[in-house]
């Protein structure tokens, strides 16, 4: 099943392919109340089921089926009808790992220690049934292989795991032979016992129990339970599942060959005659173990290969609808830019306009005053308004919606306010050396309405005694700084005049602009003319 439909659905409606989605104890008590029914409900009947099988345990151990008879028979019923163990495995598939261990753990120990193996050893012997199921569990999770026998796939996958596990519980029969000091012989019974029961009560009971009624508690537990997200299969949960089978394998193989050595051993130890039956049988035995070894090689084989082509192509799958969502994402992301730039371009017009008409009525005003005194300041201040509509301006010009070029916001507002205010009748020139940077919109208006309240001042002030001037406009960015020196070679400032401590609005704005940028400011005068040195920090007008 594709990822991108996996994705697109709750998890309640993904598991209608019945992967292995385990509903932990962990995940429980993290988004229910201990008091909810969604605990409580499931604990009971666990419990419930745990008594259950210690007592059909119980009762087998009853009718002496531990007991190793000259027929053996006894011995292999209790290898091939293993309530807990049965019931394990179903608990694992429908549930989780937790829910399966813990009955197969206990009821394992009990009966090992019952049959008079001590402690130490009865542990050991539940570790290994529960290391099959350990298997069973890497195995789901590694492959996301539905479970419930329905499709050719999903019962090749049983069956192999179900082999898998069961070699790997396997592993006990030779502490329980070795506890109970049986033969070579013996030992293998039990072991090849122990095994085959294993395997073939995995396949024949638990099997259909899955098919028939996995559909009926999935159902079940999907309206029950708020199911979890499935954890992606990682590099090292397929190195942990190839490590694991290896290490089982090696130890199956080397456990029938030193089996069938021991067995050999004994025969030809034997008083009197080798009987041909038992060295048959020993032969026998080897060429199982030969058979089975070749056979569990290649289907481990197979079952690596396989295990990381479905990591393969579960990450293709993933890379494939990430890059569809980048995709989508990046179209989407694009026309909201272009939206979002239509409506930046039509604000900034809009204001630009505005700004406009408002200096379209000074400029009338202006032309009906017949006071000069008001005249001039309807023009300064229309100069200002002119210098906030340059900053918008620009902006509406610029590909760039949030920067606007230093050097050339400058020269323009220099421009603007060197023919709005020379005088006709002097020769006035304005020079440029400018460096240049891209400006924030919000640090571009203080900043310009400060060049060109300067620029006023000297048009007004400077050249009243001249019939020709000069202004000079210099910047230079050094050691994080912008460096902006404003210079006329008119008459200077008179010296009974404090110009930083004027009352004039020109002056206070320009004060004001340079402490909202953090800047500071040098005036100096002499009757060779005024400059004015500005140092700002380039943080103070762009942003990083």
């Amino acid at each position: 099943m594709a990822i991108s439909f996996k994705k697109n659905m709750s998890s309640q409606e993904v598991r209608k392919d019945y992967e292995w989605n385990p509903v932990s104890l962990d995940f429980l008590l993290s988004n229910y109340r201990f008091s909810s029914s969604k605990i409580l409900i499931p604990l009971l009947f666990w419990t419930f089921l745990i008594a259950l099988i210690l007592f059909l345990t119980a009762d087998l151990m009853y009718k002496n089926w531990f007991e190793i008879t000259e027929s053996r028979v006894q011995l292999i019923n209790f290898f091939v009808l293993n309530p807990a163990l049965i019931a394990g495995i179903l608990l694992l598939l429908w549930f989780g790992f937790e829910w399966g261990f813990i009955p197969v753990y206990l009821c394992s120990f009990i009966v090992a220690y019952i049959s008079g193996i001590p402690v130490l050893w009865s542990l050991l012997i539940g570790v290994s049934f529960v290391l099959g199921l350990g298997f069973i569990a890497l195995a789901y999770h590694s492959t996301k292989i539905p479970y419930n026998l329905r499709s050719l796939k999903s019962f090749t996958m049983f069956v192999v795991v179900a082999f898998l596990a069961a070699l790997a519980s396997s592993m006990g029969s030779f502490i329980w032979s070795f506890s109970h000091q049986l033969s070579a012989y013996d030992t293998m019974v039990v072991w090849k016992s122990w095994w085959t029961g294993v395997f073939f009560q995995t396949l024949l009971i638990a099997g259909p129990s899955l098919y028939l009624f996995s559909p009926i508690i999935e159902e079940k537990k999907r309206k029950f339970f708020d199911l979890p997200k499935q954890k992606d299969v990682s590099i090292n949960w397929i190195y942990g599942a190839v490590i694991s089978i290896t290490l089982t394998l090696g130890l199956f193989i080397f456990s029938g060959y030193w089996l069938g050595r021991l067995n050999v051993k004994e025969i030809a130890a034997g008083q009197g005659m080798i009987a041909t039956s038992d060295l048959m049988g020993s032969l026998e035995a080897f060429e199982i173990i030969t058979w089975t070894s070749i056979g569990i090689i290649f289907v481990t084989g197979y079952t690596a290969i396989y295990i990381l082509n479905n990591w393969n192509y579960t990450l293709r799958e993933q890379v494939e609808e990430r890059t569809r969502d980048l995709a989508e994402n990046k179209k989407k992301l694009e026309l909201s830019l272009r939206e979002k730039d239509i409506l930046f371009e039509e604000i900034q017009h809009r204001v630009k306009n505005n700004l406009a008409q408002v200096h379209g009525l000074l400029e009338l005003q202006e032309t009906m005053s017949q006071d000069p005194e008001i005249s001039d300041l309807l023009k300064v201040s229309k100069s200002r308004i002119r210098t906030m509509s340059l900053a918008h301006e620009a902006l509406y010009n610029n590909k760039d919606f949030s920067k606007i070029s230093l050097k050339e916001y400058i020269e323009h507002i220099a421009r603007v306010t060197h023919d709005s205010f020379k005088d006709s009748s002097k020769n006035t020139v304005l020079n440029y050396n400018l460096e240049d940077l891209h400006l924030d919109m919000a640090k571009a208006i203080p900043l310009g309405l400060m060049i060109s309240e300067i620029l006023i001042n000297a048009h007004k002030h400077a050249f009243n005694d001249q019939d020709e001037g000069a202004i000079a406009i210099f910047t230079k960015i050094k050691n994080k700084k912008i460096f902006l020196s404003i210079t006329d070679n008119g008459c200077g400032i008179p010296e009974d005049i404090d110009i930083k401590k004027s009352n004039s609005l020109g002056m206070i704005l320009v004060e004001s602009f340079t402490e909202q940028m953090n800047g500071s400011l040098e005036i100096e005068t002499n009757e060779d003319g005024t400059k004015y040195n500005f140092q700002i920090p380039l943080k103070a007008i762009i942003s990083d």
